[in-house]
């Protein structure tokens, strides 16, 4: 059973959603230790879920869909946000990417750890896992150690495939090519991160 968690892990991680565009942005955008940072924020992240499953708090979003609701609105909310803030984003002339280049140099790996905790935390996608497919693997004769090991091995193997992803997209040839072509990078993945947050908000009016 432990390797099949493991897998359903690495498959939830494989699946394109706001985590892993988020991940690739911050790799691509402020190098390799940023997008660590991020990746281990989303990992840190799910946490919670694992929490709030493996103590049965799901049957609690079960009866109460407005605390659901408010957790899908809200993750809408921070995507369009990110969205909005990348899909700005203009060609830079020498000077301009000079400056860019120095204050990525300097920018603080906590707020790359604090935009990937948040945005899994608030990732319906993510809740949806653990309320639909995690819970299936645990129940009430599961020991508790057991459900911590399941959840636990299902941040590790989140964690390890987003630490893969930042480590690859942020190699110097990927990094390049995209401070040659950065500002359609980050309009394009603001269109995706938007494209979800209008996703969600849309799924949750009409559920």
């Amino acid at each position: 059973m432990f390797i099949e968690i493991f897998l359903i892990g690495i498959l939830s991680g494989l699946s394109p959603g706001p985590d892993f565009f988020l991940v690739m942005k911050n790799s691509l955008g402020f190098g390799r230790r940023i997008g660590i940072a991020t990746a281990l924020g989303v990992a840190s992240a799910l946490f919670v879920h694992v929490t709030y499953t493996v103590l049965g708090f799901t049957y609690i979003i079960e009866k109460i869909p407005s605390v659901f609701i408010a957790i899908k609105i809200a993750g809408s909310l921070y995507l369009l946000w990110l969205g909005f803030h990348a899909i700005r984003s203009v060609k830079q002339n020498k000077e301009q990417e000079e400056q860019g280049l120095k204050a990525n140099e300097d920018k603080n790996v906590k707020q790359g750890f604090r935009e990937g905790f948040i945005c899994n935390v608030l990732n319906p996608k993510a809740a949806l896992f653990f309320l639909s497919i995690f819970s299936q693997f645990i129940s009430a004769d599961t020991a508790s150690w057991v459900r911590w090991a399941y959840g636990t091995e299902i941040v590790i193997a989140v964690g390890l495939w987003f630490i893969f992803i930042s480590t690859v997209i942020s190699y110097q040839k990927f990094r390049n090519y995209y401070e040659r072509y950065s500002h359609w990078f980050d309009r394009c993945l603001g269109a995706i991160l938007i494209y979800f947050a209008v996703f969600i908000a849309y799924s949750t009016i009409h559920s």
